[in-house]
């Protein structure tokens, strides 16, 4: 009885699957995903000498597969497309961190008002007797 080799190898980055099982879990060919590579879409790994890719990789030939495939957009537009997803979320990250100090900077300005308060409240009651 034969063994079958699945092709999957553990790298620092974690696990990376072979050219073959990458098209099969991504559902396309491997031809495609040479495709993508040649169009810089996915990038492989090399692992303890073996050439694979990574499970967010494989997220990504799905996405392109998704939008190629199933919408006919030609791989130029696709690499539009996850070049501007990825501002997209690089912007919201940016945004959500601006809130915080935003939010952060408010408190900050509140606690002060209430401290001034306090202190002219004081004050004025010198000022009385």
């Amino acid at each position: 009885m034969s063994e079958k080799r699945i092709g999957i190898f553990c790298h620092s980055i974690g696990i990376i699957y072979s050219l073959s099982e990458t098209a099969r879990l991504a559902r396309v060919t491997t031809e495609f995903i040479h495709e993508c590579e040649r169009e810089n879409l996915v990038h492989a790994t090399m692992a303890k000498g073996n050439k694979g890719y990574s499970h967010e990789e494989i997220r990504r030939l799905i996405r392109i597969r998704h939008l190629h495939q199933d919408l006919g957009l030609d791989l130029m537009a696709v690499d539009c497309i996850l070049r501007m997803r990825k501002q997209i979320a690089t912007l919201q990250q940016q945004f959500n961190e601006m809130e915080q100090r935003l939010l952060q900077r408010e408190q900050e300005l509140l606690q002060e008002i209430q401290n001034l308060q306090k202190r002219l409240a004081i004050k004025c009651d010198w000022e009385e007797i």
